[in-house]
């Protein structure tokens, strides 16, 4: 079987927080994020067919030096037949902790693969309030009357994945126009709303926008998000998510830092 994917990392240090990963981008995108730092694999621009096996194999020759196999994209759930061969053929020939970073937009997809392998760690990019279709349709580059209809899917996905994964990862970007610290907070108090019970690790990531090679054009000459409204979001949002999550802020100088 085969997959379009637009490339990998035998090593990454980024996709999961504070562990090191195998990392794929799988191609296509239901979504149109206007910032979006992947927009030509989203749009399947970049798309490569490879044999699930040859990938598997790679990860083979890589799972000493990492702590889990991350899937990302686009978004892979798309591919729902190709990745859940892919999860099972690396989960058999290395035992590695899997990964996938998704926008949880298809929780009926999302819970047939939960019940094919065990995935332990779930990122899901939160792009706006989750009780806000007109922001999240701004955010994803869609129509708010299909939003509506969306982000209670999203939802439904958050929940599932709080359900099942041991680590979940919930991060936003602050893309500028679109995002701002008042809208983090808002995100912080929607995500507040879905009252996640799962036993497990919850994290929220507050990220500065960086307008890397492939972001649109329309956001190729935007600013970078200033560093000191990343770090007061992530302080909004630690105020209100208190001690159910911990946050973090990512900006390019500094990584990864937790809130205290």
């Amino acid at each position: 079987m085969k997959i379009y994917i637009g490339g990998w990392k035998e090593v990454s240090l980024v996709d999961v927080l504070e562990h090191s990963s195998f990392t794929v981008w799988l191609s296509y995108c239901n979504f149109r994020c206007p910032w979006c730092s992947n927009s030509r694999l989203a749009r399947g621009e970049v798309k490569e067919a490879i044999e699930v096996d040859y990938i598997a194999g790679l990860v083979v020759d890589a799972k000493d030096f990492v702590d889990y196999f991350h899937v990302t994209g686009g978004e892979p759930l798309l591919q729902y037949n190709a990745l859940k061969e892919l999860f099972h053929k690396v989960s058999e020939k290395t035992g590695l902790p899997l990964s996938l970073d998704t926008n949880a937009s298809m929780p009926s997809l999302l819970e047939e693969m939960f019940r094919f392998v065990e995935i332990d760690h779930i990122a899901i990019d939160v792009k706006a309030p989750l009780n806000d279709p007109n922001k999240y349709a701004l955010a994803t580059g869609m129509s708010p009357k299909v939003m509506h209809r969306v982000l209670e899917l999203v939802r439904k996905g958050i929940i599932l994945a709080d359900k099942h994964a041991t680590f979940l990862e919930l991060r936003s970007t602050m893309a500028p126009g679109i995002l701002g610290v008042s809208d983090v907070a808002r995100i912080a108090e929607s995500i507040s709303a879905l009252d996640l019970r799962g036993g497990n690790r919850k994290v929220y990531v507050v990220q500065q926008f960086i307008p890397y090679e492939g972001v649109p054009e329309s956001y190729r000459h935007v600013k970078q998000t200033p560093k000191k409204a990343v770090i007061e979001a992530a302080k909004r949002a630690s105020e209100i998510l208190g001690d159910r999550f911990e946050v973090w802020y990512r900006t390019i100088d500094e990584g990864a830092v937790r809130i205290a």
